[in-house]
C-alpha cells in the first residue's frame, strides 16, 4: 500500500485549517446539503467532506459511511492535498498503489475514488470534497464539472463561520482533541459531554442578557420496530434522522445525541413569543428519512419535550435544565 505523503507545508496547512476551525466542529446542514448534492448528482453511495488532520481524515459531512474519521495514511483525501489536485482511481483493485488498502480490502470496500480540493487560501488544501463507489467508476466531464462547482461552494462555506456564537465560543475553549472529545462520532452532534458545556453557557447568556432559552429533547419511539420491518441498521437511521432534525434546526441552535435513542436541541432567543414559532419545525412528531440505496422511506416517530427556562422561573439553575435534557434519555 501506497501510504499518503505529507506535503512540505504541512505544518502551515494544519495551522490554518485549525485557525479556521475546520476540523472538530459539529456538522451543519450547509454542508450536509453539498454531499447529499454530490451524491445524487454522480449516483454514487458515499460523498464526504473531508478535512485531513494530522494523524487523520475528519468528515465535516458524510453520507452513505457510518464512521466520523479514518486514519490520515490510508487515506485517498491524503494522497489527493498531498499534491493539492483533483484526484481519481477509477478502480482501485487495478491499481498496485491501492489494491491492498485497508479501506479498498475491507469497509467501506472502496473500488473507485474521485476526489476535489478544498483550499480556504492560495496553497493551502485542507481537505476534498470525494465521490466514492463500491465499483469500477468512470466519469464525463460534465461529471467532473458539477463536483468542481460543489467543491467551490464547499470552499466558500468553509470560509464563512456561522455558527451560532454560543457554539463558537464552546469551541474556542477547548482543544482539538477535546473538541473531537465533545462531537458524537456517528452523527456528528454534540455528544452529552460537549452539551452540558454549551448548555451552561447558555443559562449564563440568557441570564445576563435577560433572553429565554429552550431544551427540547426528542425521543425516537419506533427505532427497532422501523428497522427490523425494513433490514436497515439502527445507525444508519439515526445518522439519517439527525441530518432532518439540523434541517429543522433554528439558525442560532445547537444539537446534540445523549442516547441511542435521543437527541437534545438547545435554542436561545430573544423572546418566548418568537422562540415557540421557530421550534415549530423542530418539534414536529414525525420525521421521514430515506434509505440510501433504495426507495424505501421510514417514517419516525417522535415523542417531543421541551422546557423553557423563562417558565422554569428564577430559582431555575443550569443543572435544573440538565436534569430536564437527561429524564427521559434511554443513555
Amino acid at each position: 500500500m501506497l501510504a499518503a505523503p505529507i506535503p512540505e507545508n504541512d505544518i502551515a496547512r494544519l495551522y490554518a485549517l485549525r485557525s479556521a476551525n475546520c476540523a472538530y466542529a459539529p456538522r451543519e446542514e450547509r454542508f450536509d446539503r453539498i454531499t447529499r448534492t454530490a451524491k445524487r448528482l454522480l449516483q454514487v453511495p458515499m460523498a464526504l467532506i473531508s478535512i485531513v488532520e494530522q494523524d487523520e481524515q475528519w468528515f465535516r459531512s458524510v453520507q452513505g459511511l457510518e464512521v466520523a474519521h479514518t486514519p490520515r495514511d490510508i487515506s485517498f483525501c491524503g494522497h489527493l492535498v498531498a499534491f493539492s489536485r483533483p484526484f481519481f482511481v477509477p478502480d482501485t483493485w487495478r491499481d498496485p498503489n491501492f489494491s491492498d488498502n485497508p479501506l479498498v480490502i475491507g469497509p467501506p470496500g472502496i473500488r473507485s475514488y474521485l476526489g476535489w480540493p478544498l483550499e480556504i487560501a492560495a496553497g493551502v488544501t485542507v481537505g476534498a470534497l470525494c465521490v466514492m463507489d463500491t465499483m469500477p467508476r468512470t466519469y464525463g466531464a460534465e461529471d467532473f464539472e458539477a463536483l468542481s462547482d460543489l467543491a467551490h461552494m464547499t470552499e466558500t462555506e468553509l470560509k464563512v463561520n456561522v455558527l451560532s456564537s454560543l457554539q463558537n465560543r464552546l469551541l474556542m475553549r477547548l482543544s482539538a482533541l477535546q473538541r473531537k472529545g465533545a462531537l458524537d462520532p456517528l452523527t456528528g452532534c454534540w455528544n452529552i459531554r460537549g452539551f452540558r458545556e454549551l448548555l451552561a453557557l447558555g443559562f449564563n447568556d440568557a441570564r445576563v442578557n435577560g433572553t429565554d432559552l429552550a431544551v427540547c429533547h426528542l425521543h425516537v419511539n419506533n427505532l427497532q420496530a422501523v428497522t427490523a420491518a425494513n433490514s436497515s441498521s439502527q445507525d444508519v437511521v439515526m445518522q439519517l434522522l439527525a441530518q432532518v432534525l439540523r434541517q429543522r434546526l433554528p439558525l442560532q441552535g445547537a444539537l446534540a445525541r445523549l442516547g441511542s435513542q435521543d437527541f437534545c436541541a438547545l435554542v436561545p432567543c430573544v423572546s418566548p413569543l418568537l422562540l415557540e414559532q421557530e421550534l415549530s419545525r423542530l418539534t414536529s412528531p414525525n420525521a421521514t428519512v430515506d434509505l440510501p440505496g433504495s426507495k424505501l422511506r421510514l417514517e419516525i416517530s417522535l415523542s417531543v419535550q421541551v422546557a423553557w427556562l423563562t417558565e422554569m422561573g428564577p430559582a431555575a439553575t443550569p443543572e435544573g435544565l440538565w436534569a430536564f435534557a437527561l429524564a427521559a434519555t434511554k443513555v
